[in-house]
């Protein structure tokens, strides 16, 4: 039984996920691609390296990131319930322990809405999967995310009410780590502020 998550099983999970995602998701997915899932690992290893994240704990972390939104595959709404089943199947199959088992599984439910980690890797994992409300090309990629709602059938909202909507979502949000309070938040409030004057527009 690994009681870790070496390197190695990391790479191996990437390339899982990465097959799984190019296979399986459906073409009306335009924010939660396998651009978003590379984007969240990298996020997740940028948070780490500023909080010293010892290594063990970090594959932890790249696992449930690489996994957090492969449930998208099969379900949109409450699709957490299947990632951290792929992820539970994928690190079985590694003979993985079943505490880091749930240390993974904990993290990714985590960062379903409204997000509740527990502990440090899931407040790494859930300030990581959110880190495009501070990105400089906020409006472009949230504009994937109002059709891919649209597509999907959660909501068809004009890019005026789909802002107001984004508005409420950032006065109801908080980042967790150290990093997010930090270097994320600053920028958060500058995303909102250009939110806020975009609304505001007759």
């Amino acid at each position: 039984m690994e009681e870790k998550i070496d390197y190695q099983i990391f790479k191996e999970a990437e390339k899982h996920v990465m097959e799984l995602l190019e296979n399986g998701l459906s073409k009306d997915k335009l924010f939660h691609t396998k651009k978003h899932t590379r984007d969240v690992l990298k996020n997740a290893e940028i948070i780490a390296a500023f909080q010293q994240l010892p290594e063990d704990d970090l594959n932890i972390l790249r696992v449930s990131a690489l996994f957090h939104d492969t449930g998208y595959v099969i379900v949109y709404e409450n699709h957490e319930l299947v990632s951290v089943a792929y992820a539970e199947e994928f690190l079985r199959s590694r003979q993985v322990s079943e505490s880091i088992i749930s240390q993974v599984k904990e993290a990714i439910l985590a960062t379903q809405i409204p997000q509740k980690p527990n502990d440090l890797i899931g407040e790494m994992l859930c300030d990581a999967d959110l880190m495009h409300l501070t990105y400089d090309d906020y409006f472009e990629v949230m504009e994937l995310m109002r059709q891919e709602w649209a597509n999907v059938g959660v909501a068809k909202l004009n890019p005026h009410d789909f802002h107001m909507n984004s508005i409420r979502f950032f006065n109801a949000h908080h980042f967790y780590s150290e990093y997010g309070k930090k270097v994320l938040q600053p920028k958060k409030a500058h995303t909102l502020e250009l939110l806020q004057k975009k609304v505001s527009r007759p």
